[in-house]
Order: C-alpha cells, then sequence, then structure tokens
C-alpha cells in the first residue's frame, strides 16, 4: 500500500492535463518566466509558441515601420492565438495607413479580446481601420487620439455582440456611430467618452447599459429605454447648458441610482411625465430608485432655490447631493455634498 501512494505522489498530474489549460496557465506568466517552462519537455515548448501572442503589446517606441512589425509578427507564428492587443503608437506619421497588412482583420480572425489603441496625441487623424468591426470576440476596446470607423452599412450581421466595455478619450466619432454603438452591441454594459468630439442627439436605447460616463457635450441625451442603466454622468453637462441649450430626456431607466450634472440653464428636463424648463415646472412623475444627484447652480440667477426644491421633490428616495455653485462668468464658487 505504500508503494502505491508513493507512486501516486511522483505521477506528473500538471502533464495530464489538455493543452488549453496548460497554455491559459502559461499565458498568466511573464514572457520571461513562460519561457524558462520550455526546458521541461518538448511539448512545453509547442506550448510556449502557443501562448507567445497571447497577450501581445506592440508598444515599440523608436521603430519606423510598426505596422509592417506588427504584421511580420503575426505571419511568423500563424496558428498562435491573441487574446489581448496593446498599441501605444504615439509618433506614427499623418499619412500611415492603418489599415495596411491587414493586422487588425488578423486579429479579429485570432479571436481577440481585448483591444487598446493609443495613437498620435498631436492630432486625430489616424483613422481606426473598418475591420474593427469583424472583431467578434471582442469584449473591451479602449482608444485615444483617433477617429472612430463609420458604422457597417445596413443589412450587416450585428457586430460587436460581446463588446461589454468601451472607453474613448480624445476620439472623433459621430453621433451615428454612438447610437450604434448604444443600440447594436447588445452586451455593452459600460461606455466612458471623455474629451470626444461634438455631439448633437444622443440616444441611449440598450437593454445592457449600466454606466454612461461622459463629458456631457451634447445637444440631447434621450434615454428612451435603458432597463440596466444604472449611472448617467456628464462631467460638465451643466456647462454646455449656457451656450447650447442641453436638453435631457429619460423616458426609462427604472435602475437610475447615479443622474447628474443637471443645471438651470438646460433646454428642457424631461423625467417621464415631468417636465423643468426655464418658465414651465410640472412635476408628475417621480424616480425613487435614484440615490444620488449631482446638479449645479447660480447664485446670481433668480428663483435657484426654488428650482431645486421642485427638483429634489422628483427623487423621494435621495440620499446623496452634490452641488456645485457659480459665480458671475461662470466661475466655481463652491462644491459641496450633503446627504438627504
Amino acid at each position: 500500500m505504500a508503494g502505491d501512494v508513493g507512486t501516486e505522489l511522483l505521477r506528473d498530474r500538471i502533464s495530464d492535463l489538455p493543452d488549453a489549460i496548460l497554455v491559459s496557465i502559461l499565458s498568466l506568466l511573464r514572457l520571461d518566466e513562460a519561457a524558462r517552462c520550455t526546458v521541461l519537455a518538448s511539448r512545453w515548448r509547442c506550448l510556449f509558441t502557443s501562448t507567445l501572442l497571447l497577450n501581445f503589446n506592440a508598444n515599440m517606441p523608436g521603430r519606423r515601420d510598426i505596422i509592417g512589425t506588427v504584421n511580420s509578427i503575426l505571419a511568423a507564428h500563424p496558428a498562435a492565438p491573441v487574446r489581448s492587443f496593446s498599441a501605444g503608437w504615439s509618433f506614427l506619421p499623418r499619412d500611415q495607413d492603418l489599415s495596411g497588412g491587414g493586422w487588425l482583420q488578423e486579429l479579429a480572425r485570432r479571436g481577440v479580446e481585448e483591444l487598446f489603441l493609443d495613437f498620435n496625441f498631436r492630432d486625430w487623424s489616424h483613422r481606426i481601420p473598418d475591420s474593427l468591426f469583424d472583431c467578434s470576440s471582442l469584449k473591451r476596446l479602449r482608444a485615444r487620439y483617433c477617429t472612430f470607423p463609420d458604422v457597417p452599412k445596413a443589412g450587416a450581421a450585428p457586430p460587436l455582440a460581446r463588446l461589454t466595455e468601451i472607453e474613448l478619450w480624445r476620439v472623433s466619432i459621430s453621433d451615428e456611430s454612438v447610437n450604434f454603438l448604444l443600440s447594436q452591441c447588445t452586451a455593452l454594459e459600460r461606455l466612458k467618452m471623455n474629451a470626444t468630439s461634438k455631439f448633437g442627439r444622443v440616444h441611449i436605447r440598450s437593454p445592457s447599459l449600466k454606466v454612461l460616463d461622459s463629458d456631457g457635450d451634447f445637444d440631447e441625451l434621450f434615454v428612451e429605454c435603458a432597463p440596466s442603466l444604472e449611472w448617467l454622468f456628464g462631467h460638465y453637462m451643466y456647462m454646455k447648458g449656457g451656450s447650447r441649450r442641453v436638453c435631457l430626456r429619460i423616458a426609462h431607466a427604472p435602475k437610475l441610482k447615479f443622474l447628474g450634472y443637471l443645471g438651470m440653464n438646460f433646454e428642457k428636463i424631461e423625467i417621464g411625465e415631468t417636465i423643468f424648463t426655464e418658465d414651465r415646472i410640472n412635476v408628475k412623475t417621480l424616480m425613487p430608485s435614484l440615490k444620488t444627484l449631482a446638479i449645479e447652480v447660480s447664485y446670481t440667477e433668480e428663483g435657484y432655490i426654488d428650482w431645486i426644491i421642485q427638483l429634489l421633490n422628483l427623487f423621494p428616495c435621495l440620499e446623496v447631493l452634490y452641488i456645485t455653485i457659480l459665480g458671475p462668468g461662470s466661475k466655481l464658487l463652491h462644491q459641496s455634498r450633503g446627504t438627504c
């Protein structure tokens, strides 16, 4: 019996695991650590080759033909899967064609799940290739300093069905593309847009969206149907209202917990059947789900205290209130947080 126990202890159980699990384990190691595993056996050398590009960091400072290099690396490892791809190409020439060689299309074929694209910080001229929409396995997208591609033609198969998170920083993107992402990416939970191009009308019709975090640089935000939405934040939405007359409409967001920033200079705030305009306040629909509200007021505006009181009537279960107080010339005077 003792001999049986000793034999059991000496058994190499790790080698009994299928290749897919071993590749997953190797992918969690640093590249040099994974390389050292190749001395174990010939099987591990093959496994290392399979994991080589699993997390492909294509940041190559000082290299001129970055696109060509990426295509060459992919061609040298035709069977290597790619789970995540990161590109920090800050000094690309303005006339560089990002679609050259089909690298993004190849990443799509290999089932890429995460894309981090950071381009020339001096302008937004570089355009993400249209093959972005071929990345059917993509779950997370982060892009900086670039132009978002146009939406696919009508009738095409729904793209990016697994995409759950989008983060855009200084990205030029059209109203049509934003609204397309909000309506067609059926698994999208988080959309963050900061310092992006100005929008006209943003239309939220998404069963999955939980968080919309933006600068609030749009003319109209219409939440038509967002049953999962919990966080709606426009950092400077109240500041846009002064010159662009922002309109906020919320038709259906039963789980909304955070809303801000709202201000008296909005052209219209419409929540259900409740309407707030410059000369009309009509409270009919309440929003009991809201727990946190952020508002902006100017003490120079007549009736701002009544406006706050009427607004608070909409949210009977409010717990936290953030107030930003502006003075003449929209100068920030005070910010405060209070519990209700």
